[in-house]
């Protein structure tokens, strides 16, 4: 058995075009895509609904409560301290 021999390939162009002009080409005609504003707005409008929830669910651990009075005591302590 022989090594097999590695030949080079060579294509000529097909096209007068370049790649870079062709997909510029498209870029220019592409097509906006329709948006729907409706639906949009309702998305955006059921994220907030769910950030709201999530924020007061976060509000309501017991964890978050503690960390919140510490900040509270600590603001109280930093504002004695400097007067």
């Amino acid at each position: 058995m022989s090594a097999p021999s590695t030949q080079k390939v060579v294509l000529k162009s097909t096209t007068k075009m370049s790649l870079n002009e062709r997909f510029t080409n498209m870029l220019k005609n592409k097509q906006p895509m329709p948006v729907n504003i409706r639906a949009t707005m309702q998305q955006q409008h059921m994220a907030s609904a769910r950030n709201r929830r999530l924020a007061q669910q976060m509000e309501n651990r017991p964890s978050v409560q503690a960390a919140l009075k510490l900040k509270q005591v600590l603001a109280v302590a930093v504002a004695e301290c400097s007067d």
